[in-house]
């Protein structure tokens, strides 16, 4: 095992996936936006050029279900072609059956992997794989997988790890089915949080390529693995993202629109896509409740980034418990509020249902906690406050 074996490993390609949450009516951006996730894989396979991998490794979901059109069949068919090395695929579940197998063939570098493992011998280094044979695979795939402890083995599966899910449990398997399978690297896909669950052995999720919504925040690539005598030297990732989706707290207390603005301008440019959330108390919040989607323009234009949405989770520049003693409807309305506010979860259910359209969802409002609930209560005397500051 003396010899040196670089790969790089990808996975969650999505192509032809599309943007959530989002409201473009720039023609010219929106192209951006949909080319981005084809760009971030056409970066991955710079990188595999110029670093001289040795294999390029693919576990799963390079298509989004129907979005697999003729076009991004040929498109990815193309990429592969930039290619000298081998490149190696297993199917997940958004991928188990693709239109175009036949009409639009992948070159002959490209191995994907069947419904049962199958292993290729490169040197001292094996590959192993194995697919999916239906989009709900319940099979534990990764339990079908053993290794030659002889030589440094790669296991490409698409799964989902009993300890770090995201909710949607696609062949299933536990972290000791990882262990004592004589595999060295575990090349994961299917969950979206990039990260390195164990170096011994490694057992990696690189992530999606590209973060499409606000629920996929952060930097998006590929891990470039350097395997030197039968050890990992280096597991470094390399982010190819078009746009990055931060999620980010604004306390508006003390503040006005000038400081929120100079404020995000350090977390915010041109490739961000961001949701912006405002709490604490203070003069904003009568702006921001009356005049949202002006405020996200006036962030996007100053900052140069695409606000997705802004949350609005303040209150008003006003000492609610001050005025709570007072003799006027404010004070009649924050009254009441403390009142329910003391209230249990089921006496909050009793009153929120005595309203006959109400009812109909009371499993609705059971399924909130007792703190939702009493939230609504505090937000509904809020908003009562707020029409009434901005009426005078």
């Amino acid at each position: 095992m003396g010899k040196l074996f670089r790969f790089v490993h990808c996975a969650d390609l999505h192509l032809g996936s599309r943007f959530k949450g989002l409201e473009i009516d720039d023609p010219a951006l929106a192209r951006r936006l949909r080319e981005s996730v084809f760009e971030s894989f056409a970066r991955i396979v710079d990188i595999a050029i110029e670093k001289q991998a040795d294999a390029l490794i693919i576990s799963g979901d390079l298509y989004d279900d129907s979005n697999e059109l003729p076009s991004t069949r040929l498109w990815l068919s193309q990429q592969f072609s930039r290619l000298s090395i081998p490149v190696y695929i297993c199917r997940g579940n958004h991928d188990s059956e693709t239109a175009w197998d036949s009409a639009i063939p992948y070159p002959e570098n490209v191995k994907e992997f069947g419904t049962e493992p199958e292993k290729v011998v490169l040197d001292d280094v094996e590959i192993i794989g194995v697919s999916y044979s239906t989009p709900h695979e319940t099979r534990n795939l990764v339990s079908m997988i053993e290794g030659d402890p002889e030589r440094f083995t790669i296991a490409c599966v698409h799964c989902d790890i009993d300890s770090y899910s995201e909710g949607y449990p696609y062949a299933p398997c536990s972290s000791r089915d990882l262990q004592g399978r004589s595999v060295d690297y575990w090349a994961l896909g299917h969950i979206h949080r990039r990260n390195v669950v164990s170096t011994t052995p490694y057992v990696v999720y690189p992530g999606n390529i590209q973060g499409r919504s606000f629920k996929e925040t952060g930097e998006k690539g590929c891990y470039l693995i350097t395997v030197d005598s039968g050890r990992i030297r280096s597991a470094d990732f390399i982010p190819t993202q078009g746009f990055v989706w931060k999620d980010l707290n604004v306390n508006i207390t003390g503040w006005d629109l000038n400081d929120v603005v100079n404020t995000l301008k350090g977390s915010l440019n041109g490739s961000t896509l961001a949701r912006v959330t405002f709490r604490g108390s203070g003069k904003l919040d009568t702006m921001l409740r009356s005049n949202p989607s002006d405020v996200s323009r006036a962030i996007s234009d100053a900052t140069g980034s695409i606000i997705s949405s802004i949350v609005v989770d303040t209150s008003p520049e006003v000492d609610l418990d001050s005025r709570a003693g007072g003799k006027d409807m404010a004070s009649a309305v924050i009254r009441t509020g403390d009142r329910f506010s003391s209230l249990s979860k089921d006496e909050l259910l009793d009153i929120i249902c005595t309203n006959k359209i109400a009812a109909r969802y009371r499993d609705r409002y059971s399924a909130l906690s007792e703190d939702e609930l009493k939230n609504m209560v505090r937000q509904a005397v809020r908003n009562v406050i707020v029409m009434m500051e901005a009426s005078r």
